[in-house]
């Protein structure tokens, strides 16, 4: 987040017609720095977006033990800036308030705060048993939710397209996928002399 409102600082003072976007879980906004970065873009009223992808575990803490409001949405209000709340598995719903907040911050009315609440249906990392905090069965029924699935059967209802088509798009964009692990496990490591590039000043000569 903090990195978010820096980038879009510097557009801001470029004059440039861009927006920063910044996603991040639940669990980060009990982070300093979470509130570090919205204090600064709302006080010079960056152009940037930070969305919560709030799958209501952090890491293996449900939402109810890492804060006392039902909404991160709702502290937006004390950085003076709006925050919204919307369903995280409608695919059409996150475009609408997105492009919204895309608007707001192009019209230089600054950041916005969006909330999407949706839910994780895997362990957190390969190290996590999820088993040891949440039930086979909680997990199965919020499947039904799948934003992908809910989409899919929306186009396929509405005739835009079928369930071969889409098969088509999953496996095409399955390859792509496996492409892009395979080139990054390939690729070489880098080179320790540029651990500290973009942290300290550097002379551009």
């Amino acid at each position: 987040m903090p990195h978010a409102a820096g980038i879009a600082y510097a557009m801001k003072f470029r004059n440039e017609d861009a927006v920063v976007a910044s996603w991040f879980g639940e669990g980060a906004t009990s982070e300093g720095d979470w509130h570090e970065g919205l204090n600064i873009a709302s006080i010079h009223r960056l152009p940037v977006v930070f969305i919560c992808e709030n799958n209501e575990y952090a890491i293996s803490v449900p939402q109810s033990k890492q804060m006392a409001v039902a909404d991160v949405a709702s502290r937006a209000q004390g950085y003076g800036i709006p925050g919204f709340v919307v369903d995280g598995n409608d695919v059409l719903a996150c475009f609408r308030v997105m492009k919204d907040a895309q608007d707001r911050a192009r019209a230089g009315e600054g950041p916005t705060l969006i909330e999407c609440k949706t839910y994780r249906f895997l362990p957190h990392t390969s190290d996590d048993d999820d088993k040891s905090y949440r039930s086979r069965e909680e997990v199965e029924e919020r499947r039904h939710h799948d934003p992908i699935e809910r989409f899919a059967t929306y186009l396929v209802d509405g005739g835009i397209t079928d369930r071969a088509a889409l098969r088509t798009v999953h496996d095409e964009v399955k390859t792509q996928v496996e492409a892009a692990i395979k080139a990054a496990w390939d690729a070489p490591d880098p080179d320790p002399a540029t651990a500290t590039r973009h942290v300290f000043a550097e002379d551009d000569a």
